[in-house]
């Protein structure tokens, strides 16, 4: 159990605010959780992206959660006023977290198909992704009042538990949103194995849940792709051995970071967020 998960255990102990009642989280059975896992990102320029995935396409499946035309996911990310999760990344500590709500779109300004509160931790290589669904009631409430305060959670919602420790304790607000239109793969015959394409990727000082698309600019040039290849345990090294060939460089690279540069340029000092 990580330490906001056993500061979470205390918080989510207390008795319920009547305030909060008609914005209760959802049943635990419906909460989802991801694997710890790895993740390795590129940065396709224009003229590579078709050639890419024509090469890989022998070794992936399109993600059944959305169709071969992809889908545009919307991330609006909280960080303290004094930005300690951006300075966790900067000052490259092994072990940090990003706390976001999440939701997606079938087209660029289209109506939510679902909201979920994540934190994704990251434990040197290693990524841990938790996420459960929320309602919208709830999602405006942590986007309007935080930092708020953890009364009245069950303790079986882990993630919205510790998700409102830390609100409390690092009086968290929403920082930033970051839009982008991604086409997503799983391994033709490695389950734990998927492949991302996002491309279009924009930022928004503003954090609504239903933000247009006038809101937001470019976070990279638009003739940027960021792959990402996401694995459990090990990449089967045919693959490896198929993306080596292509010439690919790995990159690390953060679009919560990038978006806050490119949002609130001169925040971030002379650090690198690449």
């Amino acid at each position: 159990m990580s330490t906001y998960e056993k500061r979470a255990s205390l918080a989510a102990a207390q008795t319920l605010d009547p305030a909060l009642e008609s914005v209760r989280p959802v049943a635990p059975v419906e909460a989802r959780a991801f694997t710890n896992r790895y993740e390795i990102k590129y940065l396709l320029d224009a003229d590579r992206l078709a050639e890419v995935q024509a090469s890989l396409q022998d070794y992936l499946h399109t993600d059944a959660n959305g169709s071969e035309g992809g889908y545009y996911v919307h991330s609006i990310y909280f960080d303290s006023p004094d930005m300690r999760f951006l300075r966790e990344k900067f000052e490259g500590d092994l072990t940090r977290v990003k706390p976001r709500i999440r939701t997606y779109r079938s087209s660029l300004d289209g109506p939510s198909a679902g909201i979920f509160l994540e934190l994704k931790s990251r434990h040197d290589r290693i990524v841990e992704k938790r996420r459960c669904p929320i309602d919208r009631s709830l999602a405006k409430l942590l986007l309007t009042e935080t930092p708020v305060h953890p009364n009245g959670w069950s303790a079986k919602h882990t993630v919205l538990g510790e998700f409102l420790y830390m609100s409390h304790r690092f009086q968290l607000v929403p920082a930033v949103s970051v839009l982008y239109h991604r086409t997503a793969f799983f391994g033709a015959f490695w389950p734990n194995l998927r492949i991302t394409f996002d491309r279009l990727v924009l930022c928004s000082p503003g954090t609504g849940l239903d933000a247009p698309s006038d809101d937001f600019v470019q976070t990279i040039p638009c003739s940027q792709t960021v792959m990402e290849l996401k694995y459990n345990d090990k990449v089967p090294l045919s693959l490896l051995r198929r993306i080596h060939s292509l010439g690919l460089q790995q990159r690390s690279f953060s679009k919560y970071a990038v978006s806050v540069e490119r949002c609130f340029r001169g925040l971030s000092g002379n650090h690198s967020l690449h």
